[in-house]
């Protein structure tokens, strides 16, 4: 067993992700501390099924100006740092997430004595800054966003991402071999997201559209209450529920009165966990994915694709290069992005073709769900802690030639688990 820190300027509770993560190591039988960005209400600490979290406290509850986040990323920086220093010799792996980068070069203390650091790229934050901020793509902060990518991706041992197409920009950027990157996907956890039992619908049930999580402009889900009102004509009873909080909600909600909608879109009250998300989308008929396209949303594989997918809810989304890498017109139905229009016509064909929904459902699960499945891909993370482990003499880990072998299964879990020819789209 060894001990881990793990760090993300995030709301613990609140991320899927680096909750999964954490999780892994602790079934794997190590000790975990985790440092997060404390809420109004969190507790100064708390542990989360077995994960030992320290809730720092942010400057401001909410920021909303790059510079306001630049002075709670620095403080959030030097947390880590002074825990870090405090406990030089505690730790023998450290885990730091992005965003900032910078977070992981904190870390120095321990990577001075020989401990690994991961860096954990959840999102490119160059691209991010460019699509928050309307920003020029070649402004000096987005060059300095460069600068302390390459220099995190440098610095660490090993680095984590999302997706095939980050681990390439992150490679040729930080001018570094590609094989000290990682993906491990966003997967839905399986324990969570399990496949819904399917029951007729009374027939003067509403179609019931959904869409979960983040309200953000690059997420389209103006474009999505638009495409609704379109589709009101054709589909009487129809129902868009939107579940999640952002900084897009007030203005969400204004668009919807404006439109005359409040019996159509409804919003949940806020942020809700993700434990309680299935049981809130049991009963859709459609998931929405309406992002607008844009360098950053380009190379996203939406988390709540894969959840609605493991499910077994058939969706609705734009062509995306990362999208079309994982599902074809079999599995998905497609609409031109931002769009409204040919979003609402998505959602009529779907409304009127109860077998098409179906058999999306069905293809979706055969060739993805069932076979890129958390329960197998965290291995990519749970052997990579452990090849680092070992590297510095530590104990009770499975051998470089093991963990290996499970990376290289977890990178393409499909090679293993397909039972026809017919070959995933690239």
């Amino acid at each position: 067993m060894a001990q881990v820190f793990m760090a993300a300027y995030t709301n613990y509770r609140r991320d899927p992700r680096v909750k999964r993560e954490a999780e892994a190591l602790v079934e794997a039988g190590h000790k975990v501390v985790f440092l997060a960005r404390r809420s109004p209400g969190s507790p100064k600490r708390e542990t989360v099924a077995g994960v030992e979290v320290i809730n720092a406290l942010g400057l401001r509850d909410k920021c909303t100006k790059f510079a306001e986040y630049i002075v709670d990323y620095f403080a959030f920086f030097l947390r880590i740092n002074f825990h870090l220093l405090l406990h030089p010799l505690r730790y023998r792996l450290i885990h730091i997430s992005n965003m900032p980068d910078f977070l992981a070069l904190a870390a120095w203390p321990a990577r001075l004595l020989g401990c690994p650091v991961i860096h954990d790229v959840h999102d490119l934050m160059p691209e991010l800054y460019v699509e928050k901020f309307s920003s020029e793509t070649e402004n000096w902060v987005v060059r300095a966003l460069r600068l302390q990518e390459r220099m995190a991706v440098r610095f660490a041992s090993a680095v984590l991402t999302v997706e095939g197409r980050l681990k390439d920009i992150l490679s040729r950027r930080a001018a570094i071999p590609s094989a000290k990157i990682y993906v491990l996907m966003n997967l839905p956890d399986d324990r969570i997201f399990a496949p819904r039992t399917v029951r007729a619908k009374p027939g003067d049930a509403p179609f019931v559209v959904v869409y979960h999580g983040t309200l953000a402009r690059r997420l389209g889900l103006d474009l999505a209450i638009r495409a609704v009102k379109l589709a009101q004509e054709a589909i009487p009873r129809l129902e868009l529920r939107i579940i999640g909080a952002g900084e897009e909600r007030d203005r969400l909600i204004e668009l919807r009165d404006q439109l005359s909608l409040q019996d159509v879109v409804t919003f949940s009250e806020g942020f809700v966990p993700v434990e309680q998300i299935p049981k809130m989308i049991r009963d859709a008929d459609v998931g929405l994915i309406p992002l607008r396209i844009s360098s950053g949303t380009d190379i996203m594989l939406p988390t709540k694709l894969l959840e609605y997918v493991s499910v077994g809810i058939p969706c609705v989304t734009p062509r995306t290069g990362t999208i079309t890498r994982y599902f074809d017109e079999e599995m998905v139905e497609f609409f031109e992005a931002e769009n409204v229009e040919s979003l609402a016509d998505a959602v009529v064909r779907l409304h009127r073709n109860p077998d098409r929904r179906r058999s999306l459902a069905v293809q979706a699960t055969e060739r993805f769900a069932r076979s890129y499945r958390w329960a197998e891909h965290k291995k990519v993370y749970t052997s990579l802690v452990a090849r680092l482990l070992e590297a510095v003499g530590g104990a009770d880990v499975p051998s470089s030639h093991e963990a290996a072998d499970v990376m290289r299964r977890s990178e393409d879990p499909l090679r293993s688990s397909r039972t026809d020819d017919r070959p995933m789209p690239k």
